[in-house]
């Protein structure tokens, strides 16, 4: 998807290619921005497993499974197993990581790296092992090789804290703490070469401190001018449909601390982790969505724990349990709406949306005990529900308790229902709207069938040659802007493949060029959704027109 995942592949490619591993380079010009570890992992995986989605894909999407695990045996170490695995799945089924292991990002490595690197220092500070030291200096190394400095700050956030105030910050003494930074340092010199080659000490200066702390201090020249709370409210939705949750898990654990004045024995890792991180990247100049994902391990936790801290509220339970299903019962009217504008009645995808919803609904009420639970309801109520419920919610009607009966017996399927609701909103995302999306980035069809037709010389005539146009044609398309240099290529060529605008479809025919068309299609930037898009009545209004034509000399 255009523009960072396409970006960042057509990279990989193009470092592969031109085996250039330690100077990275974006269509053949010096590039100073990421770290280099996406472009080496992507580069590694196409020597393995070709040019393709998959191969770029899969070390984020390994590096997410290695976020899901490093979570379940952080989580493990504190809580019961039983938290562990909920903070585990609470991750894994969260609508950011269903994002960033599909439209691939820096930060899908930074989160597994950090998670990772979290656990294995918690370890060794708990244990003393040389093993977790080791693995420990191998995530911080990765972290900053994914995205700088915010990979040693997140970690630093979230153990220094819990050292200090819990296990004692003696422990920070360790002479073999020097071991670590000698193998950090070490994992860091090819990069480190490879940018004092490219760019001298400015290159270094950028890497450790502009591109990251530069922000804060307004050094840096990205500036969005984001308000105070961006990544607060996207919060809210990137950590769908475990927002409710996480906002329980984190009130409740930052107002047990100012209680017993940050004493105690819980573990600080993850309120300090989440808090720290987001207040600093709160502070930035420039922000997106993805770049609050890294904690997004240690919300999870805090998200396992508010989710069972409902238990021991009885009254504001059912409440709660109704927000939560409200929002679980506008996810199958959402994807009616996607349904609508994208596929219509198309039968597949119709059937998927119309049978998984209630499926999912249903293996939720079969978890743990199966439905058979459900109709104990009627004999329970019979035998408990006035002495239990009016102790309760005394002076409510007979209407009103048994709908907060009703809810409160939702609450023990709820976590099923949340994880595999959203899952099935996810795969319909993924199998046929994401899809149906991605129709109107034509560069991917355009630059396959260059691939297929090599043998002619591919150039974009009056439009840029968009990354994704690089990575699936697997070539830098030369870029033509006027009549004169486009007729002394055909002249020079015979034969051109050109990606074209309507601007250049124009210029053809008024010099009465002789083309076939290949392809017309609607191009919109697919990252940036709107609502005149996805109305398919204005849809026509708000893309524009590009062509693929083959151009002969007459």
């Amino acid at each position: 998807m255009e523009v960072d995942a396409a970006q960042y592949a057509s990279m990989s490619w193009e470092m592969f290619t031109s085996h250039s591993f330690l100077k990275v380079h974006c269509f053949g010009q010096d590039y100073l921005d990421k770290p280099p570890l996406i472009f080496w992992l992507g580069s590694l995986s196409f020597s393995v497993f070709g040019f393709n989605n998959f191969a770029y894909k899969l070390p984020s999407f390994l590096f997410a499974l290695l976020a899901i695990f490093s979570t379940y045996r952080l989580a493990g170490r504190y809580y019961t197993e039983k938290t562990a695995r909920m903070a585990a799945v609470m991750l894994a089924t969260s609508q950011a990581v269903f994002l960033i292991t599909n439209d691939v990002r820096t930060d899908t490595l930074l989160m597994g790296a950090v998670a990772f690197s979290i656990w294995q220092w918690a370890a060794f500070f708990d244990e003393r092992k040389m093993q977790h030291l080791m693995l420990g200096s191998l995530g911080i190394s990765l972290a900053l090789l994914a995205k700088g400095p915010i990979g040693a700050v997140a970690t630093g956030a979230a153990l220094l804290p819990h050292l200090i105030l819990r296990t004692g910050w003696k422990k920070l003494l360790d002479v073999r703490l020097l071991v670590a930074v000698f193998v950090i340092a070490l994992l860091l010199t090819p990069m480190c070469i490879g940018l004092y080659q490219q760019f001298g000490v400015k290159g270094l200066k950028f890497y450790f401190w502009t591109q990251s702390f530069g922000r804060i201090t307004g050094e840096s020249e990205w500036n969005n001018h984001p308000d105070t709370f961006f990544l607060w409210h996207t919060t809210a939705w990137a950590f769908l449909p475990w927002t409710l949750f996480l906002a329980i898990g984190w009130i409740g654990s930052v107002i047990e601390l100012v209680k017993k004045k940050f004493s105690g024995n819980e573990e600080l890792i993850s309120v300090s982790g989440f808090t720290l991180v987001l207040i600093m990247l709160s502070l930035s100049k420039y922000q997106l969505p993805h770049y609050i994902f890294v904690v997004y391990p240690l919300a999870a936790i805090m998200a396992a724990n508010g989710f069972l801290k409902l238990a021991n509220w009885p009254k504001a339970r059912p409440w709660l349990v109704g927000l939560q299903l409200t929002m679980l019962l506008a996810l199958p009217f959402v994807s009616g709406l996607l349904q609508f504008a994208f596929k219509g009645v198309e039968s597949i995808s119709l059937i998927c949306l119309v049978a998984i919803y209630p499926l999912a609904f249903w293996a939720a009420l079969e978890a743990e005990g199966g439905i058979k639970t459900f109709y104990t309801v009627t004999r329970y109520i019979s035998y408990r529900f006035n002495r239990l419920y009016h102790s309760i919610f005394g002076g409510r009607s007979k209407a009103q308790l048994t709908l907060l009966f009703a809810l409160d017996v939702v609450y023990k399927k709820l976590f099923f229902a949340s994880a595999l609701v959203f899952i099935s909103f996810n795969f319909l995302l993924s199998a046929f709207y994401f899809p149906a999306i991605l129709k109107y980035q034509p560069q991917d069809d355009f630059g396959r069938y260059a691939v297929a037709h090599a043998e002619e010389k591919f150039v974009c005539y009056n439009t840029m040659a968009d990354y994704a146009t690089v990575f699936y044609s697997r070539q830098m398309p030369l870029q033509i802007w006027n009549k004169e240099d486009f007729k002394k290529m055909l002249e020079a060529k015979k034969k051109l493949l050109v990606y074209a605008s309507p601007n250049a479809l124009k210029a053809l025919d008024e010099e009465h060029v002789s083309y076939r068309m290949i392809g017309q299609r609607e191009q919109f930037l697919v990252a940036n959704l709107t609502f005149g898009f996805l109305n398919p009545g204005t849809r026509n209004s708000v893309c524009d027109k590009v062509c693929l034509l083959e151009a002969r000399l007459q």
